[in-house]
């Protein structure tokens, strides 16, 4: 509303400001929305598992290009540190929305200036371990042991004001569960978080 009935009095670099938070606002708003309309899915019954052969370094790549931006305005590097011969049998779009919902928040909860790593290792010839590792904020014991399960209110702001309802990692757990993987998080507080994830190797 301000951009639209005073655009004239701001500078150049006021109105760049401004629609930096606008995007990311945006975007959060966004992720949101995508989510409940995927819990919503989940809750009916009527998303389906199509499991596949798929390369673990692309649906990385794709989820790194689509959180990039947000990572940008705080001057936040995401680092890719994959295997890229690594393939797993899952629903790519269900891991894409893992992915994205993990990286989202890292960038969330790291500050600016700091960096997210994304790693991945092959587990006993049968299962793949993706890591997302951050140098954020961190976690206590207490918050940390709450984020997977349903009803515990665990939304907290990020390092920018942004928000979270904690949805997101609900959902991950539903998705990576459905696909035969178990989800988990290692986390300090002030020492960063770490989440991993598993998923079955492809044996195609």
């Amino acid at each position: 509303e301000i951009l639209s009935t005073n655009s004239n009095e701001f500078t150049k670099t006021e109105l760049t400001t401004l629609s930096k938070e606008i995007h990311q606002k945006a975007s959060n708003l966004f992720v949101l929305l995508e989510n409940l309309l995927e819990w919503a899915h989940v809750q009916r019954g009527t998303i389906n598992l199509s499991p596949q052969k798929c390369s673990l370094s692309e649906i990385i790549k794709h989820s790194i290009e689509i959180v990039n931006p947000n990572a940008e305005l705080k001057n936040i590097e995401i680092i890719n540190s994959t295997n890229d011969s690594i393939l797993v049998f899952a629903d790519e779009k269900m891991i894409d929305s893992v992915l994205r919902n993990v990286l989202s928040n890292a960038v969330k909860f790291t500050p600016k200036g700091g960096k997210v790593v994304v790693s991945s290792r092959i587990l006993n010839n049968s299962k793949a371990e993706i890591s997302v590792v951050d140098s954020g904020i961190g976690m206590s014991d207490a918050l940390r042991n709450k984020l997977f399960t349903m009803g515990e209110n665990v939304g907290r702001e990020g390092t920018d004001g942004e928000k979270s309802s904690g949805l997101g990692l609900l959902l991950c757990k539903e998705f990576i569960e459905k696909n035969g993987g178990r989800i988990w998080v290692e986390s300090q507080k002030h020492r960063g978080s770490t989440f991993r994830f598993t998923l079955p190797l492809s044996i195609v």
